[in-house]
């Protein structure tokens, strides 16, 4: 078919069971075998006039117009399959997930909570079963053969669904959370740009017994963990559980709360470890930053005689054991303001803030309108999805180009939240709070100290502006502690470190409150001012390329030390400025060396020839 439906649809995800095991084992086999795989399903979602939305690893996500052409495909899909001849590798049995709903369709894409309904429906099936949610059965009549199979929480731990298993055959119980003991909470809204991270690190739970999960204060730890949780669930006969430590005001509850979640009366931590030295259990450890030793301490213990026990852990910092595997979580992806709307609109970030804002405003959405104003605001609140679900709830009360200009008070602004949300989550101030609360004395010295960075930074310069006046202090342990901990970001790819915005505005705050922020920007201009006179020369001669690139990497740090010169007064030392980057500034920021220059000119600075301007 050549036009793609809209509206309310049907979509159809396919995926073949045991197919990692087939690769291994028959590598040269799977090869002809994955291609008449794919010939039949693609010809059978054609001849029902469907249309292939893309292909998923050896699976396929395809949309149709009606209910009945969907059920109709995947059932001759299935008997299709079924008759093949596969050679080596024997039968490659198909799950099959099907979900009717309204979803937007975009750049040949499909976005919303239908389309990852139907891969949930998919996830639970087992090879050579058809599931369909009601919707899809109610909608398709009465011309297939279908059974309920009672209700079923999916991977994205809302409320169950009632599902149906389209055609004959008998299937072992569905590989919902409900098929394992478990104290998974449910979640009421749909977790936003993270399926891809749910089903790698669900892939890596499996390899790997201990997986921690960093990042900074509500950036989405935890929501990620239980998508994984749920992800993994009906693998672990013995139980999934979700413990919650932030509650937890003494490392010596930890035994105690731990085991109360799993409903084992233990107080003791060999206790413990004896009991799940034999079971098969997944467990989430939510929130361990400021219990840690007593947390490592448990993990450590029941790793070492609990083989079929996998934890992931969710810190602000790693618990630094033996084989722990840490991945940090990151920010929901940004929009590009340059982007088309539509690409914009499919942004992690603006479609969280469109949920949420329409959660709390009945019509809201993103049109041309209001798109560069919540394209600022996303940008500006570094992607975090605590922030940005702040920000969104505050569109019942303020337009979105309202909100944008008060970011600057986004710590008032950004206050609130669900009656039901944990103290540390009620408001932006208090996440961050939470964790500039669990560092020692000199690291507060030196994050505040950071703040003064507007953009990315190098040790050196950390060292410079960060040392001086905090005696005792080693600033370079402290970046790198402050990078364990989630406050500073390192930048692999260009060895430096930064802040984000949010947390920048936090440690500039301190800054003020420690009666520290004159002596440490003065500090930060001295080195920047030293860098263009060490620089200045190689802007001369050959080495011009290298020394532009050093420099550009700093430019927003130059652009503040000629703030600071003009805040100041500091004209000589402007001029300077001016004359040792004159050719950088020329050729990279043209504007910028043109205000400064009229701006010395208008205070009667005197300036070399070169510099002159009308």
């Amino acid at each position: 078919m050549t036009t793609r439906p809209a509206g309310t649809v049907t979509f159809l995800f396919t995926d073949i069971e045991g197919s990692t095991r087939l690769w291994e084992e028959h590598p040269d086999a799977m090869q002809p075998a994955l291609a008449l795989h794919d010939e039949i399903v693609d010809a059978t979602i054609a001849a029902h006039e469907g249309h292939v939305v893309k292909t998923t690893g050896d699976g396929f996500h395809a949309v149709f117009a009606t209910a009945q052409d969907a059920l109709a495909a995947a059932l001759d899909a299935q008997a299709a399959l079924a008759d093949a001849s596969w050679g080596a590798t024997g039968p490659l049995v198909v799950r099959m997930g099907l979900h009717t709903g309204e979803a937007q369709e975009r750049a040949g894409d499909y976005y919303g909570s239908a389309v990852n309904r139907a891969a949930r429906v998919m996830a639970v099936a087992h090879g050579g079963q058809v599931l369909a949610t009601r919707a899809t059965v109610e909608v398709a009549g009465a011309a297939f053969a279908t059974r309920s199979l009672g209700e079923h929480r999916l991977r994205d731990l809302g409320a169950a669904q009632e599902l149906f298993q389209v055609g004959d055959g008998m299937f072992p119980p569905l590989r919902s959370v409900d098929v394992v003991p478990t104290n998974l909470p449910t979640v009421r809204t749909e977790l936003i740009g993270r399926h891809e991270d749910v089903d790698t690190l669900a892939a890596l739970v499996h390899r790997e017994r201990l997986v921690t999960l960093t990042g900074v204060g509500g950036v989405g730890k935890t929501r990620l963990a239980l998508g994984v949780a749920a992800a993994v669930a009906a693998d672990f006969a013995d139980g999934c559980w979700f413990v919650e430590l932030a509650p937890v005001s003494d490392g010596d509850e930890v035994v105690t709360v731990v085991a109360g979640a799993m409903r084992a009366p233990m107080t003791v931590l060999e206790a413990l470890a004896n009991y799940l030295s034999d079971r098969r259990m997944f467990v989430v450890l939510d929130n361990c930053e400021h219990v840690l030793d007593a947390a490592a301490e448990l993990v450590d213990e029941v790793l070492a005689v609990a083989p079929d026990v996998h934890f992931v852990v969710t810190s602000r910092e790693p618990l630094g054991l033996d084989g722990e595997q840490v991945r940090r979580v990151q920010s929901l992806g940004l929009p590009d303001d340059q982007a088309p709307l539509d690409a914009i609109r499919a942004t992690a970030s603006v479609r969280l803030f469109a949920e949420r804002a329409a959660s709390v405003a009945d019509g809201f959405a993103i049109d041309d309108t209001n798109v560069a104003a919540v394209v600022e605001i996303c940008r500006h609140l570094d992607g975090i999805p605590l922030a940005i679900e702040l920000a969104a709830a505050r569109v019942r009360a303020m337009s979105p180009t309202e909100i944008a200009s008060r970011l600057d008070e986004r710590f008032r602004l950004l206050a609130g939240g669900s009656r039901r949300t944990q103290e540390r989550h009620r408001t932006l101030l208090a996440t961050v709070a939470w964790s500039h609360d669990l560092l020692t004395d000199p690291e507060r010295v030196v994050f505040r100290h950071l703040s003064v960075f507007p953009a990315s930074f190098d040790l050196a310069a950390a060292e410079a502006v960060a040392g001086d006046g905090a005696e005792h202090v080693d600033v370079i342990e402290c970046v790198l502690r402050l990078v364990d901990r989630s406050l500073v970001v390192y930048e692999p790819d260009a060895d430096r470190y930064r802040l984000l915005e949010t947390l920048r505005q936090f440690g500039a705050d301190r800054l003020a409150d420690a009666g520290e922020t004159t002596e440490v920007r003065a500090r930060h201009a001295a080195w920047f001012l030293a860098l263009a006179e060490r620089v200045a020369p190689a802007l001369e001669d050959e080495r011009f390329p290298t020394a532009r690139a050093a420099l550009a990497v700093d430019v927003d740090n130059l652009r503040s030390t000629a703030d600071w010169c003009m805040e100041t007064g500091a004209w000589p030392a402007l001029a300077n400025f001016c004359g040792q980057l004159f050719l950088f500034l020329t050729q990279d920021v043209p504007a910028d060396g043109a205000g400064w220059l009229a701006t010395l000119a208008e205070h009667g600075t005197e300036l070399e020839p070169r510099l002159a301007v009308d």
